[in-house]
């Protein structure tokens, strides 16, 4: 069975691992630096990538190892480490339920949109 983990703790069916994880857990996120620019961005911020799922859900993105990481966007992808809790909360405040853990496979970056935070 392949799940992702939704932000009210229950699963749903996606195209990910079936690993279950702690929110203290550690895990990778795509994410790259956004830097202040006097404007629209204040300060120094990190954007985590998001992906649209094959029904088109918004959902954010997570690993479990930077092997996984790697396999699935490839060795250029920048990321953060961050308590899966933490994530979670983050998407969630901007709307985002659902967390895919581990994909294997992803839409193009274009479909997807990062979101600033």
């Amino acid at each position: 069975m392949i799940f992702c983990l939704n932000s009210s703790a229950r699963q749903e069916s996606c195209t990910v691992s079936t690993t279950t994880l702690a929110d203290e857990d550690i895990v990778l996120a795509p994410a790259h630096p956004r830097r202040a620019d006097g404007h629209e961005v204040a300060e120094d911020a990190i954007a985590f990538e998001t992906r649209r799922s094959a029904t088109g859900e918004v959902c954010g993105l997570a690993f479990t190892s930077a092997e996984a990481l790697v396999s699935c966007l490839g060795p250029e992808q920048r990321w953060v480490a961050v308590p899966l809790g933490t994530l979670r909360n983050v998407l969630g405040a901007a709307g985002i339920a659902t967390l895919a853990l581990d994909p294997y496979a992803l839409p193009s970056r274009a479909e997807g949109r990062p979101l600033h935070g």
